[in-house]
Order: structure tokens, then sequence, then C-alpha cells
């Protein structure tokens, strides 16, 4: 038997080289942000208020590592108006920082309707990256309340000591205060102030988003101090006016502005001394310079030309006072200036009939001023034929269209320093026309 043994021996070496890539990802998962960076608002000095005429601009930022796509226009960023959405014509989209991961636009507001807090809203997807990641709904308050309501103003007078006039004036909001010597309550919704005399005027009143409204001043109780102005002509005799939008001569317009104004008288009286308000007035008449002529009712004396002269003036303290009615008044003119036949005071140059008819004569010009002036201005005005109301005058200015023409009616107010603009401001609205309210 025979044994056969196999040795089988076995050496292997086996090697393995893998080589393994791991990707580099970048996972985004950051959305867009905007930011604020500024509001401004051109409504000076109440910024935090506007109405439609005013300019708002906002600044904002959006940024991302990634920014893709920004939508700066109105189908993404909506205009709210409390919690309403309002279509807004007038808005204005800048790109004034382009970088790539910051983006900066500025939104301007134009022309904004409605009544409310001013909101900003931009939707989802404003703003998008590169992972189609987009911004969250951002709602911004921007502080501001637009209004377009103008405001509104109840007067009441109220009768205090002395004669003088309390005004109170009811306030729908807050006005701006710009009314010098007004004052206001704590929550500035009323408004008060004295007045001595009579007074009709418009005083214009702002709110703080710049909306203005008038509040007609209407003062008829005060007695402090009592104004009467009165003007004459032959064809009417006197009319008379006390300070409440009164014109004295008006009857006379109303028949034929022709008619002129031939003689002007005034009296003062009341917490003031006889000398406070002074007078000066060019008459022009038909026997020219030089010449005196007496008035036909009063037999006071009148020069052709300034009255007393050029640098002097009349007053309640003066000598030549006359008595109209029962009461003192000093006078410039005289009627009978155009009446057929009136000679000078030297009964020479009878006026002749077809001169008269003309009514070419009369007081052309006042200047009157006041003795102090502390505390009040004098306003004045004259309607001329053809003409209407000229520009008002105040405070010793001359009130004349031509040394010529002679008025053919006369208003005056005495008025606190404070409202002398608006007393001003409300005649004028009258110039070149008829009107006699």
């Amino acid at each position: 038997m025979s044994i056969i043994s196999i040795n089988t021996i076995i050496n292997a070496k086996y090697i393995f080289n893998n080589e393994f890539y791991i990707a580099d990802l970048n996972i985004d998962r950051t959305k867009p942000v905007i930011e604020l960076l500024n509001i401004t608002n051109n409504n000076l000095s109440y910024e935090n208020y506007a109405n439609k005429s005013h300019t708002i601009k906002l600044t904002i930022k959006i940024t991302d590592k990634n920014l893709k796509q920004v939508f700066c226009d109105k189908q993404h960023i909506k205009v709210k108006i409390n919690n309403d959405y309002v279509l807004l014509e007038n808005m204005k989209f800048t790109n004034i920082n382009n970088l790539s991961e910051e983006k900066i636009y500025e939104i301007e507001l134009k022309n904004i309707e409605g009544n409310g807090k001013l909101k900003i809203e931009f939707i989802e997807g404003t703003a998008i990256d590169t992972s189609e990641l987009q911004n969250d709904k951002l709602e911004i308050d921007t502080k501001i309340i637009i209004d377009n309501i103008a405001p509104k103003g109840q007067i009441s007078e109220e009768g205090i000591s002395g004669g003088k006039v309390k005004a109170k004036i009811n306030l729908s909001e807050n006005i701006r205060e710009i009314l010098e010597g007004w004052t206001f309550s704590k929550d500035k919704l009323n408004i008060e102030k004295e007045f001595t005399n009579n007074i009709s005027y418009e005083l214009p009143i702002i709110d703080y988003a710049g909306n203005k409204s008038i509040v007609n001043i209407e003062i008829t109780k005060a007695t402090y101090i009592n104004i009467i102005y009165a003007s004459h002509n032959s064809n009417i005799g006197w009319t008379y006016g006390y300070g409440n939008y009164d014109v004295a001569g008006s009857k006379a317009i109303q028949q034929n502005p022709i008619l002129k104004t031939e003689a002007l008288a005034f009296n003062f009286t009341g917490n003031i001394s006889n000398d406070f308000l002074q007078a000066n007035a060019y008459i022009n008449t038909y026997w020219g310079e030089g010449k005196k002529a007496k008035c036909t009712t009063s037999n006071m004396l009148y020069n052709h030309g300034y009255n007393p002269t050029e640098y002097t003036y009349k007053s309640m303290n003066s000598s030549d006072l006359v008595t109209i009615g029962n009461k003192r008044y000093f006078q410039f003119g005289g009627s009978g200036i155009n009446l057929n036949g009136t000679t000078d005071i030297n009964g020479n140059n009878p006026i002749p009939a077809e001169v008269a008819n003309q009514f070419k004569y009369g007081i052309c010009g006042i200047k009157m001023k006041l003795k102090d002036y502390s505390q009040f201005s004098v306003v004045y005005q004259i309607l001329v034929n053809k003409r209407g109301w000229i520009s008002a005058c105040s405070d010793g200015q001359e009130c004349i269209a031509s040394k010529q023409e002679p008025m053919s009616a006369f208003r005056i107010a005495l008025v606190p320093k404070t409202e002398k603009q608006y007393i001003l401001d409300t005649w004028n609205k009258d110039v070149g026309t008829y009107n006699l309210r």
C-alpha cells in the first residue's frame, strides 16, 4: 500500500485602492431679509403727518448671500392706510446700491389719498435667492398719519369786563401754533383771544398735515372801543360803517358807482385818547389848487389837495369837529362838491350843470395812522369807479388810485397788531371787484 502525500501551499496578496470624493455642498437655509433704513417726509417740522401734497421716501435694504432676484414694484410692495390697501399711482422705485449680496432701493410716495396710519407691505416673494427661498412678508409702520381732512373751527364770543369780548374757537383737531396772540388750551383743541372793538375777517388755520381752512371771525359785542365811519354823497346822504365788513358808501355803489364820496367823517370813542387815530385826506375839487370851499350841510371848510395839509392830520382833538345826528365827528370834504352852482369859499366859479353831472370830484385818497402801535394797527381800503376795490393800506400808507379819481366807498378796521395781515389778506381778495360784503 502506498501512501501519497500532497502539500499545497498558496501564497496570495490582494491590494485594493479605492478613492472616495465627498461633494462640497453649500446648503442655504437663510431667506432674504428686507430692512428699513430711513423714512423722510417733506412736511417739515411735522414729519409724523402728511397729506396728498407731500412726498414720502423710504430707503430699504435687501440682503442675502445668494440673492437672485428682487421685485421692487407695485405688485410686490403695497401701500396701506390703516388696514386697507390703497392704489397709489404716484409710486417710484429707484435702485441706489446694486451689490451682489445687498441691494438698496428708494421708494417714493406721492399724492396719497385717504386718512389714517401709513403702512408699507412687502409681500412674500419680493426677494428670491438662488435656493428659491423667499423673504417673509413684512409690514412697516411708517409712524406717519395721512390726513386729507381740513380742520374746522366753531367760534363763539363772550362779553367780559370793560366792554371787551373774548372770542373762543373750538377746533376739530390740533392745528399749528402759528396764530400769534391766540392762547391754546392744554389739549390744543380750543383757542381764544380778547378783542376791544367789533371786527370781521377770515382767520386761516392749518392742521399738522398742512390742510388749511378758514374761520370767519365776526366780533359784534365789543364796546371797549367804538368806531363809526361815514361816507356822504349828495344823491344818497350819509351811509355808515362800524367795522364788521361795513362799507360806507355802499348805497351809492348799489345805485351807481359813478357817484363819488364827497365827504368822509369819523367818530372814535372809548378807552383811547382823542388823538389815538389820526387821518389825512386828498380832495380833488372843481376850483383847483389853492382854493377852499364849504360843506353845504356842516359849513366846515376844506381845500383842494391835502387836508388839513400834506403833513398834518385830523383827529377827535381837531377844532373843527362837526355834528352828524347826535355825535361829533372829524370830517374831510363836503357835500355839494359835485352840485350844480356850488362855488368856492369866495363865491367864485360855480360848477356848471354839465360838469356836475359827471361826478368828477370828491375824496381821492386817505392816510390813517395811530398815535401808538404797541397793540393796534389800522387798515383801510377804498373803492374807485371802473377799478373796484384797490389794494388795502395800513398804518400811515396813502390809499389812492390817482389824484383825479375820487373814491365811491370806503372801509376801515382798527385791529390787534397780530391780526393785521389777516385783515389785509381778507380785504385784498376783493381787489378789482365791487364786492360789498
